[in-house]
């Protein structure tokens, strides 16, 4: 699949056969029991907790996958949230380009 603007994919460059690549923001903050909650800012309702941050993106990552995949093979626009809503004050932005 070609990208194009109506998925947003990001270029990734010349290659023989393009691959989707997609922005993932997402917001992570501390919890209080030490855990990490990170949840994606430009996609409504996708979120993981782990012990550590790296843990808890290795969770997030694989829902952002399959959420985009899943609309990108059904032909459903995907409800990306642009711009993304603010981050609360207990949260730090982090940017993820995703290969599917």
């Amino acid at each position: 699949m070609a990208p194009n603007s109506e998925h947003r994919s990001l270029p990734t460059g010349d290659t023989k056969v393009p691959v989707p690549t997609f922005a993932c923001i997402v917001y992570v903050s501390k919890l209080d029991n030490g855990h990490v909650l990170a949840r994606v800012a430009n996609l409504e309702g996708l979120t993981a907790t782990a012990p550590n941050e790296r843990e808890s993106l290795s969770r997030l990552v694989p829902l952002f996958k399959k959420f985009v995949k899943e609309k990108l093979e059904s032909g459903e626009v995907i409800p990306w949230l642009d711009p993304p809503p603010a981050p609360n004050l207990d949260e730090q932005r982090r940017f993820l380009p995703v290969h599917l």
